[in-house]
């Protein structure tokens, strides 16, 4: 048998598009999905920012705090995907020196190697 092949069992890798202006530090609805999703063993994330047509500081504060409960439970987030006018404010506060940021989800993806199930969950703002 393969060592390097995922278990079936093994948990998913969670894909949360942020679609819409992120511009809240708080989101506690999501909040409360990551940790039910970290109490469950999940431990690698990806934000995806391609349907994302702003964020503003405060947005970036609930991404870091996002990680910051990821990181504690020894996760992983990794970002995608993001818009030209995104990448930008990511540069301007120094976010693409904190996460592995990807242009594509693909990218993101095989960056955790082989995936055997990814699950989506979409944020509207």
């Amino acid at each position: 048998m393969d060592q390097n092949l995922p278990r079936i069992d093994e948990p998913p890798v969670i894909l949360i598009r942020l679609e819409g202006s992120v511009t809240r530090h708080e989101d506690t609805d999501l909040e409360l999905l990551i940790g039910e999703l970290l109490g469950k063993h999940c431990k690698k994330f990806i934000i995806d920012f391609n349907k994302t047509e702003f964020i503003d500081s405060a947005g970036i504060g609930l991404i870091i705090k996002l990680a910051s409960m990821i990181e504690k439970k020894i996760g992983t987030l990794v970002l995608c995907h993001p818009q030209s006018n995104v990448r930008t404010v990511f540069g301007m506060l120094g976010i693409d020196n904190r996460f592995k940021i990807y242009d594509d989800l693909s990218e993101a993806l095989s960056g955790y190697g082989r995936v055997m199930r990814l699950e989506i969950i979409s944020v509207r703002y």
